[in-house]
């Protein structure tokens, strides 16, 4: 009878696409497979949980696809050595039924399984297939002698190869699974936790520190310690949380998610431009502006200008569509003083009547003055012609000082 020294070792790499996630428990994973597989070992026929083996002693492993499937069973070893356990020159037919449990080594066969150190954490993996698979740059026979197919490409190299032979599969076409099992005494502090994440809607994308790990509802194996968990979902705004993850432990993360308002735009314009938009009291820029988001809804809109009255303006937002929003500003009023020397004389601004200088003060003031550029004339009996011109800024006061000489 053949004895085949098996240590079966932990597998983890970070995925390079959303077609595979690689969990530092569950290794390679299919995140939406139409189908599933089931590995076990003797010790812990539940497949969820770490049963231990002493180095020596026997031990078989059980694999079950849901569907008809060919399928693959791997070992890799801690110092990189990658054993192909089925199929194998004694069990070369891995076509299997589904629901058929086929069990390693089978009943009868001339070898057996048996733990082999280095001690520690260690893992085996089931694929299964819809189409045959070439393994070759996974596992190959080192000769016409060998009995079970192997290489030394180390934990990345067989992550990084099974990639590729699986990359041009279609996404439903493959599914894999994992058992763990300790080399030794068990440790008194569990190598992982597991993060099990829900939301509402399902089907979010889950993200653990930045990485895929699947679609809602999924569950994530992990070292413990905190995490940062995302869950992504179309028309919904993302939720991101932080969750702490003890040894041996599950923790349920839920998210509820929120529907996404899709937002519209405001673009704001001014005569005079220049102005300074508040929108509800908040400063969103200086006219002529650009597209400002905004969610739906109404708003109002104010406009300040200097020398200018201000200018409120209501709107609406609509999803998906720019508002324009424009102002006219109204210049301020501002104020024209003259002081003169001749009681009684007239003024006139601009060729038309404005009012008369007292007499015994001499000092005229005239408001609600255009701003702009005026022509001043004071007329008297006797007293010289006075003629100016005057430059009048918006909501400010200009004195004007005038002399007159008798004739």
């Amino acid at each position: 009878m053949l004895k085949r020294l098996l240590g079966l070792a932990l597998l983890f790499a970070s995925a390079a696409s959303a077609q595979i996630v690689v969990s530092p428990q569950s290794i390679v994973v299919n995140p939406r497979p139409s189908f599933g597989v089931d590995v076990w070992l003797d010790r812990d026929p539940s497949g969820d949980g770490t049963p231990s083996y002493q180095v020596g002693e026997e031990v078989r492993i059980s694999v079950r696809p849901a569907e008809d499937a060919y399928v693959y069973v791997f070992d890799v070893k801690p110092n990189g050595e990658v054993t192909q356990i089925f199929p194998n020159r004694f069990d070369d037919d891995n076509f299997v039924r589904g629901g058929r449990t086929v069990t390693l080594p089978p009943a009868g066969a001339r070898y057996v399984f048996n733990i082999a150190p280095p001690r520690g954490l260690s893992k085996v993996i089931a694929v299964a297939s819809r189409t045959p698979l070439d393994t070759r740059q996974l596992a190959r026979f080192d000769d016409e002698n060998a009995f079970f197919a192997h290489s030394n490409i180390g934990e990345e190299g067989f992550v990084q190869g099974f990639r590729i032979i699986v990359n041009p599969l279609p996404q439903a076409d493959w599914v894999t699974d994992t058992a763990l099992y300790y080399v030794g005494d068990r440790p008194s502090t569990p190598a992982f936790g597991t993060l099990q994440l829900r939301s509402n809607p399902s089907g979010a994308e889950a993200y653990v520190d930045g990485s895929f790990v699947g679609y809602t509802p999924v569950s994530f194996g992990t070292r413990p310690g905190r995490h940062e968990v995302r869950f992504v979902l179309s028309g919904y705004e993302e939720f991101v949380t932080t969750v702490n993850v003890s040894p041996g432990r599950t923790e349920p993360v839920t998210a509820e998610l929120r529907r996404r308002v899709r937002a519209g735009t405001a673009s704001f314009s001014s005569s005079p431009r220049g102005a300074d938009v508040y929108v509800d009291g908040r400063y969103v820029g200086t006219t002529p502006t650009g597209p400002i988001r905004f969610e739906p809804g109404r708003y109002e809109a104010t406009f300040q200008l200097d020398g200018y009255q201000s200018q409120t303006v209501s709107f609406r937002v609509e999803q998906d569509r720019d508002t324009a929003v424009e102002a006219t500003m109204r210049a301020m009023s501002a104020v024209l003083v003259i002081q003169a020397n001749v009681g009684g004389a007239t003024v006139f601004i601009d060729g038309s009547y404005a009012g008369n200088i007292p007499s015994g003060s001499g000092r005229l003031e005239l408001r609600d003055v255009q701003p702009g550029r005026h022509e001043v004339v004071v007329m008297a009996p006797r007293y010289s012609t006075y003629v100016t011109t005057v430059t009048i800024e918006p909501g400010r006061t200009v004195e004007l000082n005038v002399r007159q000489s008798r004739f």
